[in-house]
């Protein structure tokens, strides 16, 4: 029995032992066969037509290992559409009227400019530089444009302005009238020696005299100065704590609080001042608005091959605008030094100052210096170190200094 037993286990053991399902596959489904229907709730016309429509590339590029399409050459295959080249300008191509239109503004700004400067141009000598340049701004407009800037920033102030018995004031215009004073010994020497009748007006003041203008370092070039005749010299001092101070056309000096607080010797006061009084006495504001006008010309005259205006705006305050502010700013350097000197005040203090006013105003570096209206205090200090402006200055000073031991005396 129990050898039956041995040889009936491997059967009964096989027998029990649960075998695996066999798949059957799946009928391969033939083209006469009814197609599987799709149920989407809810179906609106957009579902339909996203049904119909072919798939975008994204899709198809992720789903392409996944899903098996029919082959191209299969008719129920979705057409898949070439992407459109794309254009990333902003504006639309120009048509002929529009370039008509800008060549008729331009030849309108051309020849008026043109105009202005056959009728009103003047070529004049600036003062101590010597530099020859061409201005189209009248004298009497400047002075005009000079009251109108004064009268507007005196209105905007309103409360800020200090009165003349503050102690701040008070010391600003003593500043300011040696400054003045410097000016018309060395520029326009009366029979008194004064300019201006040797005043710094304050409020509506009587224009003086004429004067006769001459040559101060021996050159042949005669320095224009008869644009000072009708100098209303005014000083204000404003209860504001920016560093800054202005001198706009026909001698209106505002100066801040603020620089009083940066700056606490009246040798660095007179610096600034001297500096802003020279934008007056060179008139830099009358030969910007002639170089603005010049470069509007041939902006809009650029504009008719051009069709990118901020492009060329660009290119004109890069290359041409800023420079040329630059310029102005170190020709103020130059003869700021010069009147500072001439009014008793040591030159050698004026370096620091610019430096200093780099520091502050964060135009330090000469990479910032080509962003800027101003050049960077570095450039400003080496030229005025320069042994030709220095020993200038000096000279001056040592003038002044025995004239005012003369006079104590």
């Amino acid at each position: 029995m129990s050898a039956l037993i041995r040889n009936l286990r491997p059967a009964l053991s096989g027998l029990l032992r649960s075998k695996p399902a066999i798949r059957t596959p799946l009928p391969l489904p033939s083209s006469t066969a009814p197609r599987p229907r799709c149920y989407h709730a809810p179906s609106t016309r957009r579902s339909h037509e996203a049904l119909r429509s072919p798939p975008r590339l994204g899709r198809l590029f992720q789903r392409d290992s996944l899903v098996r399409r029919p082959p191209p050459s299969s008719p129920h295959a979705p057409a898949v559409p070439l992407p459109r080249p794309r254009h990333y300008s902003s504006s639309r191509p120009r048509s002929s009227s529009d370039v008509k239109s800008q060549i008729v503004f331009a030849g309108i700004v051309i020849i008026v400019g043109g105009a202005v400067t056959i009728c009103y141009g003047t070529f004049e000598t600036v003062p101590y530089t010597n530099r020859r340049h061409f201005v189209v701004l009248t004298h009497s407009g400047e002075l005009k444009l000079g009251d109108w800037i004064f009268t507007g920033e005196k209105k905007k102030l309103g409360d800020k302005v200090l009165p003349p018995s503050h102690p701040a004031f008070v010391r600003v215009h003593g500043i300011a009238s040696e400054i003045i004073r410097a000016a018309g010994r060395s520029l326009a020497v009366h029979d008194d020696n004064k300019l201006l009748d040797g005043e710094i007006w304050v409020g509506d003041a009587a224009p003086s005299s004429k004067k006769k203008a001459h040559t101060l370092w021996g050159t042949p070039r005669q320095p224009t100065t008869n644009h000072l005749d009708g100098f209303k010299w005014e000083v204000i001092v404003v209860n504001n704590k920016q560093v800054n101070a202005m001198c706009a056309p026909g001698g209106k000096i505002i100066v801040y609080t603020g620089l009083l607080d940066k700056f606490s010797t009246d040798a660095e006061i007179a610096t600034v001042l001297g500096h802003e009084v020279a934008h007056a006495i060179a008139r830099h504001t009358a030969e910007g608005l002639t170089k603005n006008m010049w470069i509007l010309m041939l902006t809009v005259f650029l504009g008719i091959f051009i069709d990118e205006p901020k492009m060329i705006d660009k290119l004109a305050k890069y290359l041409l605008s800023l420079p040329f502010s630059r310029k102005m700013e170190i020709e103020a350097d130059h003869i700021g030094i010069l009147l500072l000197a001439a009014a008793g005040f040591d030159p050698r203090i004026a370096p620091k100052v610019h430096e200093k006013l780099g520091e502050l105003g964060g135009n330090s570096s000469s990479f910032k210096e080509y962003m800027s209206t101003h050049p960077c205090s570095k450039k400003r200090t080496r030229l005025l170190l320069d042994s030709k402006v220095m020993d200038k200055a000096m000279a001056l000073y040592t003038e002044a200094r025995a004239r005012k031991e003369e006079i104590d005396q």
